[in-house]
């Protein structure tokens, strides 16, 4: 009887152990990811993540993504990781982007996700954000801080598309010198004629016949895929990662946005920031120095517009920086972030 006892004693003792250990385990898993909201923000559904808990008291670094149509996932298992052991992150799918719900009016004006992103700061109860854009999520990024300046206390630009006619003329000058005799071919279509007579004195114009050209030239390579690849990748060991995450996040660029930003009377196309004067917050550009994407040129000029801007170039990436020079990106960022000016 007594030994009965004892067993039915150590049972319990083991069993006692092992529910601990696997609640540890439950909370270690339930911490381990970032903490996924779903809420409805100027009449749309999206979905933000938080690296922790955001208190009313923090100022979170927000991370708005590229595309346009694009997703957070392979930033937010990557170098947002990474910098979320230092600081509060937060994680926006912009409005038809990711596990965000695509607006039934078809609204993607500027304006309009600059106003998701002010109800994102709603909804998160703080005062000031840091706002971070890569790519398209730069001209969001810049618009915001425009027009709530008070509501950015610091602002980083990752090889941002804030001076599209400067892209779309990288974007020429790469195929030119990656595909002579394609683009010599271009040059012989409706595009490319109506490219070679347009103005350079005129920049919006210039840089709708540049986008018309590049639809022309992309559809006569068996492969377009491989330009754009050239555009925003230096190593082909961050291009097969950034390849792997897309896969594993599951999700899918519809085309809406981009389709509705870059229509011959989409509002991307001739995107400028309007007036550099009025970002006067602390302002990072990144760059990578082969991002044939948003070309090096337009990152360095902004900078040096900006009433407190900084200028950073990595020398061996090219659009994407945080997958391909991990490191270093992170040391920018969190020095900058830590910077008392």
């Amino acid at each position: 009887m007594r030994a009965a006892f004892e067993s039915g004693l150590v049972m319990t003792r083991l069993l006692a152990r092992i529910g601990f250990a696997l609640l540890v385990v439950l909370a270690t898993s339930a911490h381990a990811d970032d903490l996924r909201h779903d809420a409805v923000i100027n009449g749309v559904r999206l979905t933000y993540w938080e690296s922790r808990p955001i208190q009313s008291n923090d100022v979170p670094v927000v991370y708005l993504h590229g595309g346009p149509g694009y997703n957070v996932y392979s930033f937010r298992k990557t170098a947002g990781a990474a910098l979320a052991k230092t600081v509060p992150m937060v994680y926006l799918d912009e409005r038809g982007s990711g596990a965000s719900e695509r607006p039934w009016t078809g609204d993607y004006s500027f304006p309009t996700i600059v106003q998701d992103i002010e109800g994102l700061r709603k909804a998160l109860g703080v005062q000031r954000m840091v706002v971070m854009g890569h790519s398209f999520g730069g001209i969001l990024a810049a618009e915001y801080a425009a027009a709530y300046p008070d509501h950015v206390a610091k602002l980083i630009l990752v090889d941002a598309a804030i001076d599209m006619p400067g892209a779309l003329k990288a974007w020429v000058e790469t195929f030119q010198q990656a595909y002579p005799d394609a683009y010599a071919k271009a040059l012989g279509t409706a595009e490319g004629k109506a490219l070679q007579a347009t103005s350079a004195d005129e920049a919006c114009q210039l840089s709708r016949a540049r986008f018309a050209f590049m639809g022309a030239a992309l559809r006569l390579l068996p492969n377009s895929q491989a330009f754009r690849d050239l555009q925003q990748f230096h190593q082909h060991s961050a291009l097969d990662e950034q390849k792997r995450l897309d896969s594993q996040s599951g999700y899918r660029n519809t085309g809406e946005i981009g389709t509705a930003l870059l229509s011959p009377g989409g509002s991307m196309v001739c995107y400028r920031v309007a007036d550099p004067q009025t970002l006067s917050m602390p302002t990072l550009v990144i760059v990578g120095a082969y991002d044939r994407a948003v070309g090096v040129a337009p990152q360095k000029a902004l900078a040096a517009k900006l009433p407190r801007g900084r200028f950073v170039e990595f020398e061996q990436s090219a659009h994407f920086p945080y997958q391909e020079e991990p490191d270093g990106f992170q040391r920018e960022v969190l020095q900058f972030l830590s910077a008392s000016k």
